[in-house]
């Protein structure tokens, strides 16, 4: 069992808002309001994934030297507990809840802090996982770009591998980046220089979402001296 120290947030969040001059509270609670709209009218393109978990728990008529925290077997525990007068004459109020920590978050992360409206928020971060990694993809040079039957492609495979051919024959290799996360591969590239003392710049983006089937994880770039580029991956395994 470890008991967790709570901690205390007194942001515009927490639905408190301290003396202060009108128009910085109006200020404040306009951006509280902003922070709180639908993420799709944001950004309605981006999947926003949360950073963190958390719940919060209402303990009114406590103080915070009431309220003992603990994780214990994936278990977030709050027990409450208030004495009036002595254990023998006295009245003893107590409260009890239990928070089930979900998979996916770290357990080892988990803290809590008290709100100015005695609400105590638990929360942890989320672990990373291996396919929301960005990982950068070396792009390697070859004699000539082949159907992926040639031993210089590294890819032989008893079915044919997926592949996707680029023509990025205006850009150097150290010019060209690819990255990937999941089965998300981005292609850029990017390069400037003086042409009759004007200044000239090319850029090109590419995303693509390797289908179903596909091993992404073995992902391969290549490229041959005429500047041609090719994503390939090999089949996954049938099941």
């Amino acid at each position: 069992m470890s008991m967790l120290p709570i901690y205390y947030d007194y942001g515009p969040m927490s639905g408190f808002y301290p003396a202060m001059p009108i128009r910085s509270m109006l200020t404040n609670m306009l951006n509280d309001e902003l922070a709180m709209l639908p993420l799709a009218s944001i950004a309605p393109r981006r999947k926003i994934l949360p950073a963190k978990w958390s719940q919060s728990v209402h303990m009114e008529n406590y103080s915070p030297d009431d309220v003992k925290v603990n994780v214990e077997d994936g278990v977030v525990r709050i027990h409450a507990r208030h004495v009036r007068g002595d254990e023998e004459n006295g009245e003893v109020r107590e409260t009890k809840r239990c928070i089930k920590i979900p998979e996916g978050v770290d357990q080892s992360k988990v803290h809590c802090k008290m709100l100015n409206d005695h609400t105590y928020l638990v929360e942890a971060p989320l672990l990373r996982r291996e396919e929301e990694e960005e990982m950068e993809v070396q792009v390697e040079s070859v004699p000539a770009i082949t159907d992926g039957k040639r031993e210089d492609m590294q890819l032989v495979e008893s079915s044919k591998p997926y592949e996707t051919k680029l023509d990025l024959s205006v850009f150097e290799p150290d010019h060209i980046t690819v990255k990937r996360r999941g089965n998300l591969v981005a292609v850029s590239a990017d390069h400037s220089r003086d042409e009759n003392g004007v200044k000239v710049s090319r850029s090109f983006r590419r995303e693509f979402t390797v289908p179903e089937g596909v091993d992404y994880k073995h992902i391969k770039c290549v490229r041959d001296p005429q500047g041609h580029v090719a994503i390939m991956a090999p089949r996954g395994e049938k099941k």
